[in-house]
C-alpha cells in the first residue's frame, strides 16, 4: 500500500513516499548511492512498498541494487506515462508525481534486463550510430562533390573500388579543397574500419552464446532479416513471450497508428514513434526489401530451425510481398508503405519468434 516515487539522477535521488490507506506523505534528498535509498527505505519502515522511477539515462542499476535489498522496484515507460497537464517542474514534484501515478495504477513497467542482456543491447546500439555516423560521412563527401560542382560518372553507384581508385586521385584547382576532400574521405574510411570491429565483436558475441544464436537463427530465416537486424530484435526485445501478440509488440517498437478520436468522428495519424527507436528504424529497412524481387539462390537451410518455421517465413515472404504490391496500387506514398509493411512485419516476427520447436 506504499508508492516510493524516485526521481533519479546521476548525483543524487529525490524520493516521494505515499501511504494509499492513510495519505501520509514522506519525502528526502539523498545521494546518487543505491545503498543510501535502500537504508532510507529500511530505516522509515517502507520496505514493504513499491519504488517507480523513470527508464532512462541512468539505466538499470538502481532496480537490480532494489531487487537484490528484497524491494519492489518498477521501472517505468516514459512514453507510456500520463501527459502531465500542470506547469511545475522540478525534482520533488516529479519523485511526488510518479509515487501519486504508481498509486493510481498509471504506470507502464518496462522490463528489467540482466547484465548481459543490457551489455548486449549496448553493443547492438553502439553498431547503430556507428552505422548512422558513417552514412552521415558519406553524405558529407557527396555534398562536397556537389558543392566543388565535381561529378563521379564511371559507375551508376559510389563506394565501390571503382569509385574510391577515382576519389583517391583527385586533385581539386585549390590546395584547400583538396585537403578538406581527403580528410572527409578519410573520415568515411574510419569509420568503415570502427563499423568491422563492432560488427566482429557482434560475432563473436553470437558464437559464444549458442542460444543466441539459436533465437537469431530464427528470425533470419525472414527476408529482409539479416544477421545485425536479428541481432538487434534479440537484444533489444529479450523475451518475445511477455507480448500477447504481434500488435502488442508493433506498439512496443512504435510502428502502430496515433489516434485522435472522439464522439463520432476517428481520426488516426502518423505512427506512434514511442518506444525503440533503433529497432523502429531497424524494422523500416528490412522492409525495403520487399520492394525488390527476389534474386539468387535461396540460403542453405539451417538445422537448428525447425521446418515449421521456416515454411511460416516463407508465406510471410509471399504475404508482404502481396500486400506492398495492394498498397502501391492504391497509390500510397513510398514511405507510407514500407511503414505498413514494416508494420505487418512486427506479427510475423512474433509468430516465429514463439513458435515452438
Amino acid at each position: 500500500s506504499i508508492s516510493i516515487g524516485v526521481d533519479v539522477h546521476a548525483g543524487k535521488n529525490c524520493v516521494f513516499a505515499l501511504d494509499r490507506d492513510t495519505g501520509e506523505a514522506l519525502e528526502a534528498t539523498l545521494s546518487g548511492d543505491p545503498a543510501e535509498l535502500v537504508r532510507w527505505i529500511g530505516e522509515n519502515g517502507l520496505s514493504g512498498g513499491t519504488c517507480c522511477y523513470e527508464a532512462g539515462p541512468t539505466g538499470f542499476g538502481l532496480a537490480r541494487a532494489l531487487a537484490a535489498a528484497g524491494i519492489r522496484c518498477v521501472v517505468a515507460a516514459t512514453s507510456k506515462l500520463p501527459r502531465r497537464s500542470d506547469r511545475r517542474k522540478n525534482d520533488r514534484v516529479d519523485a511526488e508525481w510518479l509515487a501519486r501515478m504508481h498509486a493510481a495504477g498509471s504506470v507502464r513497467a518496462v522490463r528489467v534486463p540482466t547484465e548481459r542482456e543490457e551489455s548486449l543491447r549496448h553493443l547492438s546500439r553502439l553498431r547503430g550510430e556507428v552505422a548512422r555516423d558513417l552514412r552521415a560521412a558519406r553524405q558529407r563527401v557527396a555534398s562536397f562533390l556537389l558543392l566543388t560542382g565535381t561529378r563521379y560518372g564511371l559507375t551508376k553507384r559510389r563506394w565501390t573500388k571503382t569509385f574510391r581508385r577515382w576519389a583517391a586521385a583527385l586533385e581539386f584547382a585549390q590546395p584547400a579543397d583538396t585537403f578538406v576532400f581527403r580528410q572527409k574521405l578519410a573520415a568515411v574510411y574510419r569509420l568503415e574500419e570502427r563499423l568491422a570491429e563492432v560488427e566482429a565483436e557482434i560475432a563473436r558475441a553470437v558464437a559464444s552464446s549458442p542460444e543466441l544464436a539459436e533465437r537469431m537463427a530464427r528470425l533470419e530465416c525472414i527476408r529482409g532479416i539479416g544477421h545485425v537486424t536479428a541481432f538487434s530484435l534479440v537484444c533489444e526485445v529479450c523475451d518475445f513471450r511477455r507480448f500477447r501478440n504481434g500488435s502488442a509488440l508493433a506498439s512496443y517498437i512504435g510502428l502502430v497508428p496515433s489516434e485522435s478520436s472522439t464522439g463520432s468522428r476517428t481520426r488516426r495519424g502518423g505512427i506512434s514513434k514511442t518506444g525503440s527507436s533503433h529497432l523502429r528504424r531497424a524494422l523500416v529497412e528490412a522492409a525495403s526489401a520487399y520492394s525488390r524481387p527476389c534474386r539468387g539462390a535461396s540460403a542453405p537451410e539451417d538445422p537448428r530451425v525447425p521446418a515449421l518455421v521456416r515454411a511460416r517465413a516463407a508465406e510471410c515472404s509471399r504475404r508482404l510481398r502481396r500486400r506492398r504490391e495492394h498498397l502501391v496500387g492504391r497509390g500510397l506514398a513510398a514511405n507510407k508503405v514500407k511503414v505498413a509493411v514494416a508494420r505487418e512485419l512486427c506479427e510475423w516476427i512474433w509468430w516465429i519468434a514463439v513458435m515452438p520447436a
